[in-house]
This record gives structure tokens, C-alpha cells and sequence, in this order.
């Protein structure tokens, strides 16, 4: 089959054949339609996998990844040869506590693994992958639009979540951006009343479109600007800067939690004695379970949750990570393989 893989880190990509995937008892092969251009598949390119202790290279990335099942294992009676589905591309033991709650995303164990870094990805004709992992698309949902919904999406919609955001609190998006353009009408299905945080005046109005009540644009003052309109329940941070993640900190209600999303390698400025004061909250969030990705495949046909693509075909994989690292996709790639 054909794939794009990096061999080496801070290399380009190389389009080349490389053997079909072997598919096990319990395992399927889908045929790729599509696969996202995620921002980790960045840092994965550029060798940061090696502060975990991995040395994934060479490496066929892409873990948002949607597509036809192609083969079946001899053990799958859940799935048919034809059926659409999308990746849920985290393998976890399978035996630890986390797993064992049906949080495998948390998984702990030195055998978890995990599509485009620790095993073959999306930037592929084919993978293959468990068979429980393999999640049906809704019918209505294309295999472009529900790509992008299996990282960036299961993020935003994951970090609501364990917000424990409830219908009538009030949701800020800080940066409106790849992922922060999904957060928005995610927010909105959810229930709460959302306010868009950007630096930029050009993103007001499709922050509108979106879905979002309210918007506040600057890059200063942000959360003394977010405590004159009412303050927020929950505020979920995209950008990796630090500055404006500490400076939203103000427009945080009390008992309110701030989300972090952004994978910034930068130290986070704050004052001990606000968070202390007004009972605040501050948690990391990444990804989210197979049930939270049902729910969210759901959420997004009940409520037209669509992301904005640009797509690009298999060998211009390289051209779709200049433009991301440059900051010109709008919002989401995704690599159409097939």
C-alpha cells in the first residue's frame, strides 16, 4: 500500500509502498477515506515523543482517522466488510483501573499504544486496528467532516466534560482556532451559554456563526474583560500561550474551572492565593473514552456539529504540514487517502 511516513525526526515526509497490514483474530482493516492533520502529528514529527522515552521513527502518522472496513478478523461478529467507521486510536491494557472504568485514555500501563506514534496511523491506505476500537459513523456524517471529531473534537468535548459543565453555565473558548472552532458549538449543544475569546476582530463574527453568545476580542485584560460581562463557570484554553491562559484566570467564576488543551511546553504564571480564594480549579485535558466519542459522534448529528476542512490528497501530506506549522489551515486538514 501507499503511506506517508517519516523516517527520521525534523525530516519530511516520503511517500513510498510499504506492505499491507496484517490483520489478527480479533482486528479489522479499514480502507482510509480520510485522516486528520492533527497538531501533535507536528510534534510527533519533530522528535518530541522522545521526553516520554519513544522513538517512534519510522512512523506512519495520523491517529484522526475514518474509512471503510475492509477485512474482517475471524473472531468479529460486531462488524461487517463494507461498514463505515472511525478510529478510536488509544489501546490500553485493558486490565488496569483505568481501563477497567472505561478510561483507557488514562491508561498507565508500558503496554499501552497508541495509532500514528507506537503503531501504523492514518497516513495510509489502510490500518488496522482492534476491532473494538473500530466505532460506526452515524449515518449523515461524512468521513471528511467526522475525521477531525476523533481528536480535536473528543478534546473539546472531553474537557467540558470533565469540567463537569452543566446546561445554563456559561462556557468561554479561549483562541478560536482548530480546535476552539469546534469548542464553541460543542459548547452550545451542551447547553451553556458560550463566550468566544480571540485576539483577533476578523473572528468575531464567524465566532457568531458558530454558535457563540457572546465574544471578547484583545489580548490583554481578557479576564478583567470576561468578569465585566458576568464571569464564566468554565473556561477552556486552546492557545499554548501563557500569557493569555494566566490572564483569563480573573474571569473565572468561583468554584469555576479552567480547561487546559493547548500542548504548551512553556511554565504557567499564577498566583496561589486567587485560585485558593475563589475555590478554583485548573486541569489538563486530553482526548476522552470510546463512550465519550459515541456521545460526541451523536451530539454532532443531533446538532449539525460540523468542522471547517481544507483537504489535501496523500502525497501533499507535506504540504498539509507547512501550512499547519505556518498557521494558514482554516481550520482542520484532513488527508483523503482513497
Amino acid at each position: 500500500m501507499k503511506a506517508a511516513v517519516v523516517e527520521q525526526a525534523r525530516h519530511p515526509i516520503v511517500i513510498k509502498d510499504v506492505p499491507d497490514p496484517s490483520v489478527g483474530d480479533r482486528e479489522v482493516l479499514v480502507r482510509v477515506r480520510a485522516c486528520g492533520v492533527c497538531h501533535s502529528d507536528l510534534h510527533i514529527a519533530d522528535g518530541m515523543m522522545a521526553a516520554r522515552g519513544l522513538d517512534p521513527f519510522p512512523v506512519i502518522l495520523g491517529h484522526e482517522v475514518t474509512g471503510v472496513v475492509e477485512e474482517v478478523g475471524s473472531e468479529v461478529r460486531h462488524l461487517e466488510r463494507g461498514a463505515r467507521v472511525g478510529v478510536y486510536w488509544i489501546y490500553g491494557c485493558g486490565t488496569c483501573r483505568y481501563c477497567l472504568a472505561g478510561k483507557e485514555q488514562a491508561c498507565v500501563a508500558q503496554s499501552r499504544s497508541a495509532s500514528g506514534i507506537t503503531r501504523p496511523g492514518g497516513y495510509a491506505e489502510y490500518i488496522a486496528l482492534p476491532a473494538d476500537h473500530a466505532m460506526p459513523l452515524p449515518d449523515g456524517l461524512d468521513f471528511v467532516s467526522a475525521a477531525p471529531f476523533f481528536c480535536a473534537g473528543l478534546t473539546m468535548y472531553a474537557g467540558f466534560k470533565n469540567a463537569g459543565l452543566q446546561p445554563g453555565q456559561r462556557a468561554a473558548v479561549l483562541g478560536i482556532g482548530g480546535l476552539g472552532h469546534l469548542a464553541i458549538p460543542i459548547a452550545r449543544a451542551m447547553g451553556a451559554e458560550v463566550i468566544a475569546l480571540t485576539s483577533t476582530d476578523d473572528k468575531v463574527e464567524l465566532a457568531r456563526q458558530l454558535g457563540a453568545h457572546h465574544a471578547i476580542v484583545g489580548t490583554a485584560d481578557l479576564g478583567q474583560k470576561l468578569q465585566e460581562m458576568g464571569g464564566a463557570d468554565v473556561v477552556l484554553s486552546t492557545t499554548l500561550e501563557p500569557g493569555a491562559i494566566g490572564g483569563v484566570i480573573p474571569g473565572i467564576l468561583p468554584q469555576g474551572t479552567l480547561v487546559l488543551t493547548g500542548l504548551s511546553l512553556n511554565p504557567l504564571p499564577l498566583i496561589p492565593a486567587m485560585l485558593v480564594a475563589d475555590q478554583l480549579r485548573i486541569i489538563g485535558s486530553a482526548v476522552g473514552s470510546r463512550r465519550d466519542m459515541q456521545e460526541l459522534l451523536q451530539l454532532a448529528v443531533q446538532h449539525n456539529i460540523r468542522p471547517m476542512t481544507e483537504t489535501y490528497a496523500l502525497e501533499e501530506a507535506n504540504a498539509a504540514h507547512d501550512r499547519l506549522r505556518a498557521n494558514q489551515v482554516r481550520f482542520r486538514a484532513v488527508l483523503t487517502p482513497d
